[in-house]
């Protein structure tokens, strides 16, 4: 998802106009949280085995701005 797409929807949503460095940060966010999930979702039941909730938490931990 891009920043004007990101920027779109917040104001579809809330009416609210986020300016530039929210929209960009919205945008990675969104990303990251996607790849994550995607990275996850292939294990059974993430969502509901402890386990696998745990593994999902580990890698949404990681952080890229270190």
């Amino acid at each position: 998802m891009d920043s004007q797409t990101v920027r779109d929807l917040v104001m579809y949503w809330q009416g609210v106009k986020l300016d530039d460095e929210a929209a960009v940060r919205l945008a990675e966010l969104s990303s990251s949280v996607g790849k994550t999930l995607n990275a996850v979702a292939s294990g059974s039941m993430f969502d509901t085995e402890p386990a696998h909730f745990d593994r999902a938490l580990n890698k949404m931990a990681v952080r890229g701005d270190d």
